[in-house]
């Protein structure tokens, strides 16, 4: 069995449009159950000089490259901040050179918003050279629902009102997927900001505490060895497996225990997790396991072969391809996998 990892991706600090400081922000990952985040502050690299550990959370710093119209992009293990200023496949041409690697963020806001907030999407669909998608991101999907006649109730029911990824996002990594012989990873962002909000000029609410964020769409990545206490070694271990697509998408608001949650594919020899390849064999069985029930679907290359709503489920009539898994709970979304390659 893998060990897993928890974590959170796409935070902002006050080094751009975030709240809090970057040890403010650790200390409430620790308090939610995080083993690791990603600070992704808007167009700079100043928290990198605070990588390290904090009370057993690895914080980690990488930049949201973030041109004002949008094309923003994650950019992961660089050492020197790329300018918005690029055209798109210039700055992900940058993040290649510097021999860190990109994902597009938040590629498919609305563009039919009840509000003043200018959707950011990405605009050129075709574009080659990335290596993953943002294909959930919480602020995004709040965002695209939330409707200022009806803000205190938004505000109540923030967690309620999520759809997750979009059906274009999710056939667009379906696309790569199957263009592409190895796994077109996916993550699950937060986008955390703590956003502070005049409520009709009476009273400030503070959306979005980080805190709050953190326990709801969580990375949990899969690795050979525990998490390392070497600062160095762990962050390379997460942003290989992110990179690999070893990794769960869970909303955790669904569930406390989240961490009962399978996933695999196994042939008498091998067990195979999200981003995993397996060989196929007569006895090749497909394992979902949860710790409540939920609307299981099973997707081989991009299309849905299987939709039952149950707590565990099997099957063994498999064939060569990519496997992967979605679950909703209550008709909310709730889990999305990396795909698992059965080979031939």
């Amino acid at each position: 069995m893998k060990n897993t990892s928890k974590g959170a991706i796409h935070i902002h600090t006050t080094y751009s449009d975030g709240t809090s400081t970057i040890k403010q922000i650790a200390r409430a990952a620790k308090k939610a159950g995080l083993e690791w985040i990603i600070i992704t502050d808007h167009n700079n690299l100043t928290g990198l000089k605070e990588e390290g550990w904090y009370d057993g959370v690895a914080v980690i710093v990488g930049e949201e490259i973030s041109p004002p119209p949008g094309n923003h992009y994650l950019a992961f293990n660089i050492t020197r901040a790329i300018s918005e200023k690029l055209h798109p496949l210039e700055f992900i041409n940058e993040v290649n050179k510097q021999g860190g690697f990109g994902f597009i963020a938040h590629p498919d806001e609305s563009t039919n918003r009840k509000h003043h907030w200018s959707p950011l999407i990405w605009s050129d669909w075709e574009i080659k050279g990335f290596q993953g998608l943002e294909i959930w991101n919480y602020l995004s999907d709040w965002g695209d629902q939330f409707n200022p006649k009806r803000a205190f109730y938004d505000y109540l029911f923030k967690n309620h009102m999520l759809q997750g990824p979009t059906p274009k996002v999710l056939n667009w990594w379906d696309k790569l997927n199957n263009e592409n012989k190895e796994i077109f990873p996916a993550i699950g962002s937060l986008d955390a900001h703590a956003l502070k909000y005049n409520y009709r000029k009476i009273f400030i609410l503070k959306i979005f505490p980080y805190k709050d964020c953190f326990k709801t769409i969580t990375n949990y990545v899969y690795l050979e060895e525990r998490l390392s206490p070497n600062f160095n070694e762990a962050k390379k271990q997460i942003y290989d497996a992110i990179k690999s697509g070893n990794n769960l998408i869970i909303n955790r608001i669904w569930s406390k225990k989240s961490d009962d949650i399978c996933f695999y594919i196994e042939n008498g020899t091998k067990k195979a997790f999200s981003g995993d390849k397996i060989a196929l064999h007569e006895e090749t069985i497909l394992t979902v396991k949860l710790p409540k029930r939920g609307n299981i679907k099973i997707l081989h290359n991009g299309k849905v072969i299987r939709d039952v709503n149950t707590y565990e489920f099997q099957m063994s009539d498999l064939k060569t391809g990519k496997y992967r898994l979605e679950v909703r709970y209550k008709n909310r979304p709730w889990i999305f996998s990396n795909p698992i390659i059965v080979e031939g």
